[in-house]
């Protein structure tokens, strides 16, 4: 009887802990394995640097920031594969294959890349065309058109605002003055633009050719000619794989998984959305103040550091002012960037990344004397953005290497110059102006009249004697004679394929090429850790300000006319800017730097400027 009872309080526990081994059990089955894809959007415009503006710096995407993020997914072990929706990309030609080298790493990572596109042209097709699959929506089209080049010219503008542009050239192929002072191109002009379209439509019909399978450059230029495609003749032609919605894209991600997988599409860095601050509170407003004025970050300090300097936009001579609404390239910026990597033993090589059509001849002469000192000391790399020609090169050809990408325009070894004769709109708005002068060119820099036959004799030697310079230093720079660069030179526009066969370049790579070299002329191994420090190092707008402050009460003499960027002699306001630029959208930065470089009394410029840009659409 107790045995009996025993055996039954045994097995009433055995009853009740059975649930629990059960729930063990259940909790330790394994789970079913995750298929993690992220999805990531690639659009809009990058560029090397954000523009500080008075509220702190833009939102504007930057490429480093980019990379850093491509980095970040193809070292992620946790994910399968990246699904890139692109769309509204706006890239210059370097900047696109920039980008295209660095999606084309994600095939040695072994991780698959889904390029999905809404609609496309052909900026966004040649990146999309990177990936392992590119699918199109079904009601999407994909805009593969080829290349133009158009150039806007003022002279017609002028005419009926009686504005005479009296302007000369240095160089065959210098075609800064054409849009000021024909309705047309030249046919050197058009001789040189000609040229580049061939070289950059070679590039894109090769970028295709080596991204799909069983299109050659032949058949690219083909399609190319039947385009734009419907979604249906896109598939067709093989340009694309798939045409589906989003939603049934990861459908058949998870349809080709095992039965035993899950898909899972992530969106990194979601967790980490800033929460938009409330407007109406000062606790807000303050908020807003902190995420647009970040606090520096404190580097760490090392022994072995390449110093990494950025020149991008327009170069201007110094201005003082806080309100330009684009990035410019001053000597006062550069001189301070290049004198700290100069001194300071612990940068071992300088890397200069130039993103710039030139502007200033003057600024770009002392910005090229702080790199051959700088040179001197230590190893300059320069690495050319999209567009790295005339003042561009200018400041480029005294570093010890070049490197551009493919589509870099470079070059451009020329200048213009003269002044805006302003007499007729004085006249048709009632206004008249009576000069006394002594001394035969008084008047040299007058806007009530053109240039007297001595004034143009004297300005077209002072430009001769620039020009001449530039192709001096060039052929220094380069080891050439100055018949060797002459010769090439003319104002004449290279790609950076071309400027390499005439050795006006020595590499062809990006960013991370110029830095490998830099590296490896810094007498680094491969293996060894380099800090990198990025200057001008970017200061929020309060800071400029207070900077500005303390200099004006130390005695520094201005002419009001440069606190805003030499235009308040033309009327123009700081609070007036932006709605300028919002109106003349991509043209606003040739209109500030032009009225920067002739708009004032007693600035007659000799510039090394390119009047157009080329960007892939």
């Amino acid at each position: 009887m107790k045995l009996l009872k025993i055996y039954a309080a045994l097995l009433i526990l055995l009853l009740l802990v059975s649930p629990i081994f059960a729930e063990e059990h259940a909790a330790e089955a394994p789970q079913p394995p995750i298929k993690k894809y992220a999805e990531f959007t690639l659009g809009g415009t990058y560029t090397d640097t954000k523009i500080v503006s008075t509220f702190g710096t833009s939102s504007t995407k930057t490429l480093r920031g980019l990379f850093k993020k491509l980095d970040a997914l193809k070292t992620d072990d946790d994910l399968a594969g990246v699904i890139f929706k692109i769309e509204g990309v706006s890239l210059g030609w370097a900047t696109l294959q920039e980008i295209r080298n660095r999606l084309n790493e994600f095939r040695e990572a072994e991780k698959e890349t889904i390029g999905y596109l809404e609609s496309g042209g052909n900026a966004e097709y040649l990146l999309a065309a990177t990936m392992d699959r590119v699918v199109l929506m079904p009601t999407g089209s994909l805009n593969l058109t080829g290349l133009r080049a158009e150039v806007l010219f003022y002279k017609g503008l002028l005419d009926k605002l009686d504005i005479e542009a009296d302007m000369l050239a240095m160089g065959k192929y210098k075609s800064g003055v054409e849009p000021y002072t024909r309705d047309g191109m030249s046919d050197e002009f058009r001789e040189s633009m000609t040229a580049l379209l061939d070289d950059l439509y070679a590039q894109l019909l090769n970028h295709i050719a080596e991204s799909r399978d069983g299109i050659s450059t032949e058949d690219a230029s083909d399609l190319i000619n039947r385009g734009p495609f419907t979604a249906k003749e896109a598939k067709q032609t093989k340009l694309v794989d798939a045409l589906q919605y989003y939603d049934e894209l990861v459908a058949t991600l998870k349809a080709e998984t095992a039965e035993d997988e899950e898909v899972q599409v992530v969106k990194p860095g979601s967790e980490r959305q800033r929460k938009v601050p409330d407007m109406n509170s000062f606790a807000g407003l303050m908020q807003l103040f902190s995420i647009l004025n970040p606090p520096q970050r404190a580097q760490a300090t090392s022994e072995n550091q390449i110093a990494l300097i950025y020149a991008s936009g327009a170069i201007l001579p110094d201005i003082d002012s806080i309100f330009m609404p684009m990035s410019v390239v001053t000597p006062k910026t550069l001189k301070k960037a290049f004198e700290k990597a100069r001194t300071d033993d612990s940068v071992r090589a300088v890397v200069l990344r130039v993103d710039s059509p030139g502007g200033s001849a003057l600024a770009s002469d002392l910005i090229w004397r702080e790199v051959m000192l700088t040179q001197r000391e230590k190893p300059v790399v320069v690495s050319m953005g999209n567009v790295a020609a005339s003042g561009g090169y200018y400041i480029a050809m005294a570093a010890g290497t070049i490197v551009a990408q493919p589509s870099t325009l470079t070059g451009s070894i020329g200048v213009f110059g003269g002044k805006l004769n302003l007499k007729g709109l004085y006249n048709k708005a009632g206004l008249t102006k009576e000069i006394i002068a002594h001394g035969q060119n008084a008047t040299l820099y007058s806007d009530y009249g053109g240039f007297t036959p001595t004034e143009r004799e004297r300005v077209e030697k002072m430009m001769r004697t620039v020009y001449e310079d530039f192709v001096n230093k060039a052929a220094a720079g380069r080891s050439k004679s100055f018949e060797a660069i002459d010769e090439i030179a003319q104002g004449r526009v290279w790609t950076g394929r071309q400027a390499q066969e005439l050795g006006l370049v020595d590499e062809l790579g990006g960013l991370d090429d110029a830095l490998s070299i830099a590296k490896k002329q810094a007498g680094f191994t491969e293996d060894d850790k380099v800090n990198l420090i990025v200057l001008p190092k970017q200061r929020p707008f309060f800071e400029q300000l207070i900077e500005q402050m303390i200099e004006d009460t130390e005695g520094s003499i201005q002419l009001e006319g440069w606190k805003i960027g030499r235009l308040e002699g033309w009327g123009f306001q700081p609070s007036l800017l932006p709605a300028f630029h919002s109106m003349l959208g991509a043209h606003w930065q040739y209109v500030v730097t032009w009225l920067t470089l002739f708009g004032f009394e007693g600035g007659t410029q000799v510039v090394t400027i390119l009047p157009y840009d080329i960007s892939i659409r």
